[in-house]
């Protein structure tokens, strides 16, 4: 059975959105990002971040920094879901429209994608990272925590609902003093999702 593992730039104080404003990235971490990607079969975007993820991977493709190439050509590549309430214009290429009714008919879906395919990637966005984990539709957390206070901002954690125990399985300090954190998720029973 595969996992799903959620990614995501965060700030010291949990902020997950407008990460234009505080992310630093280095190329170490991108490295890391493109080692990740070697190992993903499957790629997954809330509708409300897809237009611009599309769009800036496709043009990357075309990025005179090497490691940005070929990062976006790996992420164009692989299958990507869209999950969504509602239609969506599907633009970049490998992208599966995953419409869902209620947060039943997404999990049995993930349970499915999970039996057919060996690991799969929350890329974004914040609604649907906040869904993710109020539900416990996740195996595994990857967080690359900023050194910085965002103060504004939505909240990673915030619909969480319930306490979720995890367990640290990897640490990385960057360069640039992001630190990354892999967590492996458990539910009720002490069993991955």
């Amino acid at each position: 059975m595969g996992e799903i593992i959620l990614t995501m730039q965060v700030s010291l104080d949990g902020i997950v959105s407008d990460e234009h404003l505080w992310m630093t990235l280095s190329r170490e971490i991108l490295e890391d990002y493109l080692d990740y990607y070697q190992t993903i079969d499957t790629i997954i975007v809330g509708r409300n971040s897809y237009g611009s993820l599309a769009e800036y991977w496709q043009q990357a493709e075309n990025s005179s920094d090497a490691l940005e190439q070929a990062i976006a050509k790996k992420m164009n590549d692989i299958p990507k879901l869209v999950v969504s309430h509602s239609d969506v214009e599907l633009t970049w290429r490998n992208s599966e429209l995953l419409l869902v009714k209620d947060e039943h008919s997404l999990a049995e879906e993930l349970q499915a994608r999970k039996n057919a395919v060996q690991r799969i990637s929350v890329e974004s966005g914040v609604k649907t990272w906040q869904t993710f984990i109020e539900h416990g539709f996740y195996d595994k957390l990857w967080l690359l925590v900023h050194p910085v206070v965002a103060s504004q901002g939505e909240q990673l954690f915030a619909l969480a609902g319930q306490r979720q125990s995890l367990q640290l399985t990897q640490t990385k300090t960057y360069s640039n003093g992001v630190v990354g954190l892999q967590y492996q998720a458990a539910n009720q029973s002490g069993q991955p999702f």
